[in-house]
Parts: structure tokens; sequence; C-alpha cells
């Protein structure tokens, strides 16, 4: 590495070696070469620090295929759906209870 690269970079040898992986890894785990461990590994990270790493290059740390996805949201929707039919009855039964203890008479 020629000192006027590193004097334009102001980076000291070890900081700029330091810097190249980090590239590597962030581009190795983009190309799915490399798992999030491994990136954070060969950056020299926790996979924590590593992730976020990732969050600041705009780096999506998850990796589904369409069908993966596709699986995933069709796991959720009928979660969703029953939460939805659960939230209804507890706002059904708060209305019921504030009807009591107003003395209103309750439809049941």
């Amino acid at each position: 590495m020629s000192e006027e690269i590193l004097f334009i970079l102001k980076k000291d040898e070890a900081s700029f070696q330091k810097e190249i992986l980090k590239i590597l890894a962030l581009q190795f785990f983009k190309e799915k070469k490399l798992s999030l461990g491994k990136a954070s590994e060969l950056a020299g990270m926790d996979k924590n620090d590593f992730t976020e790493l990732l969050g600041q290059y705009n780096v999506d740390i998850y990796r589904y295929s369409e069908r993966e996805l596709e699986r995933e949201v069709n796991f959720i929707l009928p979660l969703i759906s029953l939460l939805a039919d659960v939230i209804d009855k507890i706002i059904t039964l708060w209305q019921i209870e504030i009807k009591i203890l107003l003395n209103i008479d309750v439809e049941l």
C-alpha cells in the first residue's frame, strides 16, 4: 500500500486493512457468499455490531426467497385474523363491563 494513498485516506496501514475487511465482509454478505456469522467474523466484529454496520450501508439482513416470504405471510395472516377476533371479543367484554358499572341495561 502506498504511503500517499494512506495519507489521502488519513489511515494507517492497520486501520486501512480493517476497513478493507469490513468492506469485503459487507460485500460477501450482500452477495450471499457468507453468512451473518462468517461475515461478522471476517469483519472482526460481533454479530450485533456487524448487523448495525449492515444497517448503515442499507444492506438487508433478512434474506427471504419469494417462496419463503410467501410461507411466512401465509403463516402470519391467520394469526392476525385470530388476534383481530380476540381484540373484538375483549372490546365487547369491556363495553359490557362499562355498562354494568354505569348501571345501564346490558343486552347479552
